[in-house]
């Protein structure tokens, strides 16, 4: 046991704290399956402020008749199949209420990645009664091509709980991204390298209903992709130059998206759920504004996920999730496909390892309790999660059912848990191809 919270406390302990501030950026997460609308939650459960961990010593405090402040400087450490290392240090700085609960934070960043160089961010986040209400905005600028700029404000339960708003524009530049080829048979040797490019915004609108365990919205999204240019990890081809006939390098796109979405929730919680159901289907038509094209396509898809606790205390927590999405259309640009790969989806992969029309997924992971641990006031719980991760893209049916065509990947996380909603993790997926590929983050994969 010694040895095993040695390992959990080296791996993860600088993670513990204000690991929320870094939910702002995943580069590699951008094209993600299935792009999601930011609207999480269930208002009915979402009524936490944020709140500063009392006991903790912090290096610079100043308080005044209705507010305090603490600045607390902490480590930030993250690692990625394809964009490898990245530390550098956070100081957030926590304007709160004499009771504790946060109203707004400052977080300016510096950090080092061996081939980005190093990122310089500033975040503001603001946090409304309730914390149903918030918006943050962000600026973070390598010295080499990496860049992400965003605004995004959010009600869960604007009229009194009976609405929802969703409004975000974004700017980003990933000079590690991947592409292997379309298809379940793609080669990993075909492995390359761009930079993907991406200016878009959305709003999003919709009602929430029986006590928020049914939220139903429109989503209005304009995307604009820039033509593909090298990216900048050592020792691989060019992407465009490898791949030249496949639609999105050399134009880039133009996408206006409608989308319809309903979500069944009955989460306890919903960062860090231990029983209850989560289910969703939206249909999307898709606009493809790229000059010289001028085509439609469509995206249907639906995703169950439920939670499942057992033990003596109830402890523990099977996790579960299957998804299916299919694409239907002319001239869909690859970047605008369906994609597995990554820290949500297929854990022994990168991110961008598959591209395809339709997707299938399946996660499997049991979240097994290891031990408590109490430091300077603030109680965390450590987990070991075995699991496993089954997906495919495909575009036939024969393809569909071949069993061969599937990714199979199983993998253990280790994971921090600073209870309602922050969660450190350093995840290890294996695969044959890619040999074993490690993740340190935030958030659960599902």
């Amino acid at each position: 046991m010694n040895h095993l919270r040695f390992l959990f406390l080296s791996a993860l302990f600088p993670m513990v704290f204000f690991l929320f501030l870094l939910t702002s950026f995943d580069a590699e997460g951008q094209g993600a399956l299935p792009p999601m609308p930011a609207v999480p939650g269930n208002p009915s459960t979402s009524q936490n402020f944020p709140t500063l961990p009392i006991g903790v010593p912090p290096p610079f405090a100043y308080s005044t008749p209705t507010e305090n402040t603490v600045v607390i400087p902490v480590p930030a450490i993250g690692d990625s199949y394809n964009s490898g290392p990245t530390f550098g240090t956070l100081i957030p700085i926590l304007y709160a209420k004499p009771s504790g609960r946060i109203t707004s934070i400052l977080a300016p960043s510096v950090m080092w990645n061996p081939y980005m160089g190093t990122e310089i961010g500033i975040r503001y986040y603001r946090f409304y009664k309730g914390n149903l209400r918030r918006w943050h905005a962000m600026a973070i600028q390598s010295n080499s091509l990496m860049n992400f700029y965003e605004v995004h404000y959010r009600d869960l339960a604007a009229g009194n709980g009976r609405y929802i708003l969703d409004v975000r524009a974004k700017e980003f530049k990933n000079p590690m991204a991947r592409f292997y080829g379309l298809g379940p048979n793609s080669l990993f040797s075909d492995q390359s390298n761009f930079t993907l490019a991406e200016t878009s915004a959305h709003v999003t609108g919709g009602i929430n209903a029986f006590n928020g365990k049914v939220r139903m919205w429109l989503m209005e999204r304009y995307r604009i992709y820039g033509a593909a240019s090298p990216g900048q990890y050592p020792g691989l081809p060019y992407s465009a130059t490898l791949f030249p006939d496949v639609n999105g390098f050399a134009q880039g796109a133009v996408i206006y998206t409608h989308r319809a979405d309903i979500t069944y929730d009955t989460r306890d919680n919903h960062l860090i759920p231990t029983e209850g159901t989560y289910a969703r289907g939206f249909a999307e038509l898709d606009q493809n504004l790229t000059p010289g094209q001028n085509t439609i396509f469509d995206r249907f898809n639906v995703e169950y996920k439920t939670w499942i606790s057992y033990g003596e205390e109830d402890q523990n927590v099977i996790a579960i999730r299957g998804m299916l999405n299919l694409m239907n259309g002319p001239n869909i640009p690859f970047f605008a496909q369906s994609m597995l790969g990554g820290a949500f989806t297929l854990e022994g992969y990168g991110t961008g390892r598959f591209y395809g029309y339709d997707a299938s997924l399946f996660n499997l992971e049991d979240r097994i309790k290891a031990f408590d641990l109490n430091l300077f006031g603030v109680s965390s719980e450590f987990q070991v999660a075995p699991f496993v991760d089954v997906g495919e893209v495909f575009q036939t049916e024969a393809q569909a059912l071949n069993p061969g065509d599937y990714a199979i990947n199983p993998g253990v996380g280790l994971r921090a848990l600073v209870k309602p909603d922050v969660v450190g993790r350093l995840d290890l997926g294996y695969s044959t191809e890619a040999g074993v590929v490690t993740f340190l983050g935030i958030g659960f994969p599902f």
